[in-house]
């Protein structure tokens, strides 16, 4: 009698990674209110520094308009008086 030998057949294990958590409209809605958050406040910041910027150089050219030789009138609208 012939013996037949099955072949051998390896083994093989597939490494399977970790399947990431799924990506929800609430993650894409927070991830949007945050960048348009960032783009506002970049805006506002520039926005700041733009006019202070302006009013430093304005300041320094000497035409305040409000200074004491600029010609503005002061309406005296404050509570202070002066």
């Amino acid at each position: 009698v012939l013996l037949q030998n099955e072949p051998l057949t390896p083994l093989i294990y597939e490494a399977v990674e970790n399947t990431t958590t799924p990506t929800t409209i609430l993650d894409v809605l927070m991830g949007s209110l945050a960048i348009v958050g960032l783009i506002g406040l970049a805006g506002l910041i520039f926005g700041v520094t733009l006019a202070v910027g302006l009013l430093v150089l304005r300041k320094r050219r000497g035409q305040d308009q409000i200074g004491p030789d600029g010609g503005g009138i002061r309406l005296g609208l404050n509570s202070g008086g002066k």
